[in-house]
């Protein structure tokens, strides 16, 4: 199925982004697990609203005071008061961005994290800092050896997060995607053992609304590089959705 534009008319109106990424979300998740090897690796779908942080304790209000006579844990005893944390000494304003991922994890010991798949939201590509947030994630994950995956489909924000993170790993600009809002790319770590160089393999492709979703490689730290059927998973995250 073509790539819908899901944040003007009429397409926004029949289904909001939110639905739509969450249903892509699950429709990759199904695509990983029934692909993968099930005895090695999972993929689960992870949300995070970025003002949904933990909340300052003083916006937290108890409905029913404490009963002195119980103890912390419900059962008799002295309520011992908890020691204040000292007022802080600089506090800076920050971002906290959209996390909407497909991670991919090894089923052993700590469940390593190898793979992410992030779906790029409108507050990811809002302002300056909401890019530097998202494009510095990302960075965080290849510095590990994660393998990544971006899918903008944002039609309503023009900022190239592809373009922002080649920047910020030293990218050169003819290296660039042209002045496009809507690609999908992977970027793989790798380390070459007969130069000792260490590399990040990377395939951007543009993703043009009205056209099939491009397929796109997502290289698993440590084990093997998958091809992304993004067409397919698009379509049947559609379906499931009754758009």
């Amino acid at each position: 199925m073509p790539l819908l534009d899901h944040f003007h008319s009429p397409d926004r109106r029949r289904l909001p982004w939110t639905t739509m990424s969450q249903a892509w979300a699950i429709s990759l998740v199904r695509f990983l697990n029934t692909t993968l090897p099930r005895d090695q690796f999972q993929a689960v779908s992870e949300v995070r609203m970025g003002p949904q942080v933990e909340v300052d304790v003083s916006e937290c209000r108890l409905d029913d005071p404490p009963d002195p006579s119980h103890g912390l844990n419900g059962s008799s005893g002295t309520l011992t008061a908890l020691a204040s944390a000292p007022r802080a000494v600089v506090t800076l304003s920050a971002i906290f961005p959209d996390e909407h991922e497909v991670e991919i994890r090894e089923r052993r010991a700590g469940r390593p994290l190898v793979g992410v798949i992030e779906l790029v939201s409108p507050r990811n590509k809002d302002r300056g800092a909401a890019c530097a947030a998202f494009v510095a994630k990302c960075i965080a994950y290849l510095r590990r050896g994660v393998g990544v995956v971006i899918i903008d489909v944002v039609t309503e924000r023009h900022a190239n997060l592809h373009n922002a993170l080649l920047a910020a790993l030293g990218g050169q600009p003819a290296q660039f995607m042209s002045d496009t809002p809507t690609y999908v790319s992977g970027y793989r770590p790798v380390h070459r053992r007969e130069t000792g160089a260490n590399e990040i393999e990377v395939w951007p492709y543009a993703a043009a609304v009205g056209r099939p979703v491009p397929a796109v490689p997502l290289g698993l730290r440590g084990g093997p590089v998958i091809v992304l059927d993004l067409e397919t998973t698009y379509t049947a995250a559609i379906d499931a959705t009754g758009l």
